[in-house]
């Protein structure tokens, strides 16, 4: 039967003439799960719908398929001209969905008699496996004394599943974790990056290089390769062991300690929720308390010694320490364009050698000094209109850690003073603005503190809002002539200056000349 076959569609557009789609032996193992109706015709008579025109058929010039082999009619697929495209499967095959705890409608249990005792069934999730594994555990006895009610079973099967998180989103979080290498390494990289490019408070070079040495020296190789799941304050303790028997600080341990705690809770889902929220316990971790930490402060006796014993620029850079209670990098951070006559403009800071904004926004303000430290200051400036204050040889500002080395630290052995840096002469700075009876308002803008603290928000009444301390330039000037400095300046030095007079022999060679 070589009957050439045609094939039309009718759509809603009207009478559409389809191409040949190819010419077939009418063989029922060839066409067997085709999805097209085929209509053998040679001459073809259609009645339209009413709403649809008649179809024109033209009569097309066939091609003749070659015929099937015997083994592969019926499983291959209908193909259509010489360049046609196989017929993809109508039934694509299907991929495995991922698990997903919004899509389970949770377990209540089965309770069955097993072995003498009665027992709950449920289905756990385990790291590792696409399936969840199939559990079984005891409730009670079928007999005897700790036989339990029916109504008691039923309590204590929902005992065992909470147990068990087998509903926990808090269980299924945790093995997700576990199977994608959650690990407290991994976290810690993306919670240093993204307090370094946060817009809402980006902490500082000196802060991060702070919480690096910690990850890098403590935290990674203890609990680097744990899965963050299982962070929790069995961890803690263990950490605040280690790190007590290895010699650190009270202190130190609990600034490690509070780095773990914000690296796990840094891992959060899109709703900015926790993943695996903690609550964390000290007590039971046994962290120890800070007591009678270490704060040392310069008296104003050896602020006057250090001052006596230092030289040309350092020795101007210890009074204006001692003298405006400012932080290392915003004292070494200050160029001529920031002294106004007896105003010190603390714009910015430097932290190992490059310029950066100040510590906190509290820190962008005014310190009016003495009026014999501004002359000091302005003796020394000179005439100069730009430039760092203090600089190295080369013009750049000096480093902390090299100064402390090369002049303070000497300066301080030679004197016989306990060794301490520069917070000494700021601490000093406040006690001295304390008992000269400054009010409070004018010591937090002077010394430029923050209004609160990671964690910790110090509450302001309306009054403290009121208060508009960087406007009232005139008392502030007021005060900080009359509390004076708390340290004395050195005399200027005086060089006894002798007449040059020529001698008798020299005006008479000149006379008689």
């Amino acid at each position: 039967m070589g009957t050439e076959h045609q094939i039309f569609a009718v759509t809603e557009m009207g009478s559409i003439r389809l191409a040949d789609l190819c010419s077939v032996r009418t063989s029922i193992s060839a066409l067997a799960g085709a999805v097209i109706s085929i209509a053998a015709i040679t001459q073809v008579n259609i009645q339209a719908k009413p709403n649809f025109p008649a179809l024109t058929v033209e009569s097309l010039t066939p091609m003749v398929a070659e015929p099937l082999p015997t083994g592969l009619q019926g499983s291959m697929p209908l193909t259509c001209g010489r360049d046609a495209e196989t017929i993809p499967p109508a039934t694509a095959e299907r991929r495995r969905r991922g698990k997903c705890m919004s899509r389970r409608s949770g377990q209540a249990g089965t309770i069955v008699k097993q072995g003498g005792w009665y027992r709950v069934r449920f289905r756990i999730d385990v790291p590792g496996q696409h399936e969840r594994n199939q559990m079984s555990v005891k409730i009670c006895p079928i007999s005897g004394p700790e036989l339990l009610t029916k109504p008691e079973r039923e309590r204590r099967k929902v005992e065992i599943l909470n147990s068990f998180g087998a509903n926990s989103v808090e269980h299924f979080n945790k093995v997700k974790a576990i199977e994608m290498g959650h690990t407290f390494r991994e976290q810690a990289k993306k919670w240093l990056h993204q307090r370094m490019t946060r817009k809402r408070k980006p902490v500082k070079p000196a802060t991060v290089r702070g919480w690096e040495s910690y990850l890098e020296n403590h935290l990674n190789p203890l609990i680097g390769d744990m899965a963050l799941p299982y962070v929790n304050n069995g961890t803690l303790k263990m950490l605040g062991e280690k790190l007590s028997d290895a010699g650190l600080s009270p202190t130190t341990i609990r600034d490690v300690a509070k780095v773990m705690r914000w690296v796990k809770a840094s891992a959060v889902d899109e709703n900015g929720d926790q993943f695996y929220p903690t609550k964390w316990n000290y007590e039971f971790a046994d962290i120890p308390v800070v007591e009678n930490q270490r704060t040392p402060m310069f008296a104003g006796e050896e602020i006057t010694k250090i001052i006596a014993k230092a030289e040309k620029q350092e020795r101007v850079i210890y009074v204006l320490f001692a003298a405006s209670g400012l932080r290392a990098g915003e004292l070494f951070g200050l160029e001529a364009k920031h002294f106004n006559g007896d105003t010190i403009t603390v714009a910015q800071s430097v932290w190992e050698g490059r310029v950066q904004t100040p510590k906190t926004v509290n820190a962008l303000r005014q310190v009016d000094l003495h009026p014999s430290v501004a002359a000091m200051l302005r003796d020394f400036i000179a005439d100069r209109k730009q430039g760092f204050l203090f600089r190295t040889r080369t013009g750049t500002p000096f480093l902390q850690s090299n100064f402390l080395r090369s002049s303070l630290y000497p300066i301080l052995e030679e004197l016989g003073i306990e060794k301490q840096g520069f917070h000494g002469f700021r601490r000093f700075r406040v006690t001295h603005l304390e008992s000269s009876c400054v009010p409070p308002a004018l010591v937090k803008y002077w010394t430029g503190h923050a209004k609160s603290s990671d964690g910790e928000v110090v509450r302001q009444t309306v009054t403290d809002k009121y208060i508009k301390m960087a406007k009232d330039t005139k008392f502030r000037a007021d005060v900080a002539e009359r509390i004076g400095l708390g340290f004395e300046l050195p005399r200027p030095e005086t060089v006894e200056v002798v007449p040059s007079v020529p001698n008798s022999q020299e005006t008479e060679e000149v006379v008689s000349a």
